[in-house]
């Protein structure tokens, strides 16, 4: 009996060595299988996310990716150098799951950064080339801040370039070329509209001067011309009525008031015919010559040189005309004023020695120049 009994006990015992042993061997065997199927996955989702430019999105977390993919991929080969039953590839199930999981975040990270990107730099290239437009509109023509005029080239070759990297997606470039291009033509109009604003603080006195020389030629019942340099006109006065208006073009440098001989500025202020020239007395067809330094004229050259905002050497100028040779469509004079030779003949028959001459910067405000060229 005694012997029976142990017989079964150690059958007893064999059999559950046998079922440990088995379930020993299973874990291991299962344990030693690698996740190839989230490796194979894992490189699908990090080619993903590189595709979607992740690298310039969203680097952080793919880096963190490929950190991870690539601690995976040395942990799958240290494994591999063991024996099979002592393989255990825990440690690369964590990475490969982190590398998945920090992939899909680039992934999605970089597309809704562009997505916002694309969205956001819409607004702003519209912006600066509604601001580039403007400047072209109402200020590329004027003689005005030189360094805007500069800044106004690099502005747009910016915007260009901008523009260029905007359409092909390459929105991180595209930002240092926009705010640069945004900041200067900003600055660029900001700079003309104040020396507008300055300029035209003067309508009012251009005005009472026109309002005056019109009142001249009514009391007189004789013509008397009227120049708004902004306008690019001539008026010609007959008795108080307003009878020609002719186009005109000045000197380069139009804007603002002649301070002195080549500064190619057409004066302001009220002057009167001299001299009639025409034939071999003028090279532009005919002229009116005009009285050009007035002693207003010389007053203010007097006290800018005593500032020494004048040269002591420089002279005042003189020689200032309405003469013919224009028609051409931009200002080209030293500072005279000239129509066609057409216009001139009008000039001619109505102006006489004596005849008043007055020039003015503008008979408008500049609100109502901007408004009438909506």
């Amino acid at each position: 009996m005694k012997f029976r009994r142990r017989g079964k006990i150690l059958v007893t015992l064999i059999f559950i060595l046998l079922l440990t042993g088995g379930a020993i061997l299973t874990l291991s065997f299962l344990s030693a299988e690698p996740p190839v199927g989230s490796i194979e996955r894992c490189s699908q989702v990090l080619s993903k996310a590189r595709q979607a430019e992740a690298g310039e999105y969203a680097r952080e977390l793919l880096t963190d990716a490929e950190t991870a993919w690539m601690e995976a991929m040395e942990e799958w080969k240290i494994q591999n150098t063991k024996w099979y039953i002592t393989r255990d590839y825990t440690l690369l199930h964590k990475k490969i799951q982190l590398a998945l999981q920090k992939g899909e975040e680039a992934y999605r990270r970089s597309i809704s950064v562009k997505d916002s990107m694309y969205h956001d730099l819409a607004i702003i290239l519209k912006e600066v080339d509604q601001n580039l437009k403007h400047y072209t509109e109402h200020y590329s023509v004027l003689p005005l801040n030189q360094q805007s005029r500069q800044d106004y080239r690099t502005a747009e070759m910016l915007f260009l370039e901008a523009r260029e990297a905007y359409e092909r997606g390459n929105y991180n470039r595209v930002i240092p070329k926009l705010k640069k291009s945004r900041e200067l033509i900003s600055e660029s109009i900001r700079k003309n509209r104040e020396v507008l604003n300055e300029y035209f603080i003067n309508v009012p006195k251009w005005k009472r001067w026109a309002d005056e020389t019109v009142a001249w030629s009514k009391a007189n019942g004789k013509a008397a011309i009227i120049v708004d340099k902004f306008a690019r006109k001539c008026f010609i006065y007959a008795r108080g009525v307003e009878i020609h208006s002719l186009d005109a073009e000045f000197g380069v440098n139009w804007i603002g008031q002649k301070r002195h001989v080549g500064d190619k500025a057409t004066p302001e202020g009220r002057y009167s015919v001299t001299k009639k020239k025409s034939k071999k007395g003028t090279n532009y067809y005919k002229a009116l010559l005009i009285n050009y330094p007035n002693e207003e004229d010389k007053a203010r050259f007097a006290e800018e040189k005593k500032k020494g905002l004048i040269s002591r050497k420089t002279g005042i100028g003189g020689l200032i005309e309405i003469h013919g040779g224009g028609g051409k469509g931009i200002n080209w004079t030293d500072g005279c004023v000239a129509v066609s030779n057409g216009d001139m003949d009008q000039m001619f028959r109505w102006a006489d020695v004596g005849t008043p001459v007055t020039i003015v910067g503008s008979l408008k405000t500049l609100e109502e120049i901007q408004a009438s060229e909506k």
